[in-house]
């Protein structure tokens, strides 16, 4: 019998990691795609094409937030999946994604007046069919995940970034202009949408219930404000620089933010699907939940502190080889805004799995309307001074942002801030070392630009396996803990 359990423990163990691999991997074809498509669509497209595309997506990303209204998060929850619940949560949101769809159409001309910029007003009237599909797919994408069935969403992820990426290449050497980014948003959404149902087990019957929608609408309240107040949070400085400084600064931190929001899409994103549905699994264990959070702050601090920080430390080579001369301001704003925004994401994306694991989500609400407050006011004031200080305004901004989520968490689990610290101090220190001796070489020795890119890549890699060697322990247990057996301390 104890052969068995041990049996089954380390087949969840594979389960999860194979999951995540599954993820991170759809996600890696997507960052490694985008990294190799921006050189040529920044090439081929123009500074005010991307601030373009920055200004109609920040009412597009803030109707995207809407699309689902946490009723797929909520649905992931059910202890069974009844198909007359699944199919009234389904039509209420057609409803709600053919909604955001008019409303888009609505505002899309006083977004072209507030930004007094004309083409606003067709470009994101064509993206209003984005939160349209996620609307729809979020009911089929839900069965999908509940089953955990992330190999088939990895596959779906990197068919739908093949299509846009290459439909946004092809339209851009055509000479389509901003038409090729509306593309590509547009395909990633449709094509996913088609994936999706392919994929789902998930069949809406012809049925609405609105006594089944009362728990979930419950749940959902206090996501949907939540993720309304996150959105209009991160879109504020879009806003902001749009508005006060124009549209080059804009069209530079649209490019800027790129790359800072990798870190979200390549790794942290897709681990928090899986150890959200981990932790809701065990979401009365109080002492597991901070396990399973600790063992997350771990794993993605050691993935990505080390080649963030050499892409600021090296950002003025690398942007400039890769995007082009043009782009060279993109550097100082990447170096100025990763700090608080690459930690945010270490530590926040998996903290808020936490709060909704255990059914509080008003407190998340508080967190991110607390963080969405302080955000709006540095980030406006900054916009009145340059680029650089928004970019700045940032990483203050997530560096204080990030121990107030902890000192909620500690109303809920057994979570000390020392220890979440810990997870963080070797790759941070071994970075740092690392740092020190790439700026040093590159002082002494002045190598090429190609040959200062090669030295960073490898320094970034020394500074992962060192921090690996040193905490290799406490790494085994980051590993061990997401079996089901109980305690591994990380």
């Amino acid at each position: 019998m104890a052969a068995e359990a041990a049996h089954s423990h380390r087949r969840s163990a594979r389960h999860f990691f194979v999951s995540v691999g599954s993820l991170v991997s759809a996600r890696m074809v997507l960052t490694l795609s985008q990294i190799l498509v921006l050189p040529i669509l920044a090439r081929t497209l123009s500074i005010d094409d991307f601030a373009l595309m920055a200004m109609a997506m920040s009412v597009v990303v803030f109707s995207s937030v809407l699309s689902d209204a946490g009723l797929g998060r909520s649905l992931i929850r059910s202890d069974r999946m009844e198909d007359d619940e699944w199919s009234s949560v389904f039509w209420l949101l057609v409803g709600i994604g053919i909604g955001l769809f008019l409303i888009v159409q609505l505002l899309a001309p006083l977004a072209a007046r507030y930004y007094e910029t004309p083409q606003v007003w067709p470009v994101l009237a064509a993206l209003g069919v984005v939160p349209l599909c996620q609307s729809l797919s979020a009911t089929p994408n839900a069965e999908i995940e509940r089953r955990e069935n992330y190999t088939g969403i990895a596959r779906v992820q990197i068919a739908t970034t093949v299509i846009s990426l290459g439909a946004a290449v092809a339209l851009a050497f055509a000479g389509a202009g901003v038409w090729a980014l509306v593309a590509q948003q547009v395909l990633l959404a449709l094509v996913r949408l088609i994936g999706i149902v392919r994929l789902s087990h998930f069949r809406p019957r012809l049925t609405f219930h609105r006594s089944l929608l009362g728990p979930h609408l419950m749940f959902a309240r206090d996501a949907l404000i939540g993720s309304a107040i996150a959105a209009l949070s991160a879109q504020a400085a879009v806003m902001a620089i749009g508005r006060v400084l124009g549209a080059v600064p804009l069209g530079i931190y649209a490019m800027s933010m790129r790359f800072v929001r990798l870190p979200k899409l390549g790794l942290a994103g897709p681990m928090s699907t899986v150890v959200y549905v981990r932790m809701a699994k065990v979401n009365r264990d109080r002492a597991r939940l901070v396990e399973i959070y600790l063992a997350s702050i771990r794993l993605l601090a050691l993935a990505l502190v080390p080649p963030l920080a050499f892409i600021a430390v090296a950002g003025e080579v690398i942007f400039t080889v890769f995007l082009s001369e043009t782009w060279a301001p993109v550097a100082p704003v990447f170096a100025l805004s990763i700090p608080g925004l690459g930690f945010e994401a270490i530590t926040i994306i998996c903290l808020a799995c936490l709060f909704r694991a255990v059914g509080r989500t008003d407190l998340l609400v508080r967190l991110t309307f607390e963080g969405a407050i302080l955000r709006i006011i540095l980030v406006v004031a900054a916009s009145f001074i340059s680029l650089e200080a928004v970019a700045a305004s940032l990483s203050i901004w997530g560096l204080l942002y990030i121990p107030r989520g902890w000192r909620l968490a500690q109303r809920l689990v057994p979570l000390r801030m020392v220890d979440c610290l810990r997870m963080l101090a070797a790759p941070v220190i071994s970075t740092g070392i690392c740092a020190t001796a790439y700026l040093g070489i590159v002082a002494r020795f002045h190598p090429s630009e190609i040959a200062q890119i090669a030295l960073a890549m490898l320094l970034s890699l020394v500074a992962i396996g060192a921090a690996a060697l040193t905490e290799l322990r406490p790494l085994r247990a980051a590993i061990r803990v997401f079996r089901h057996d109980g305690a591994s301390h990380v």
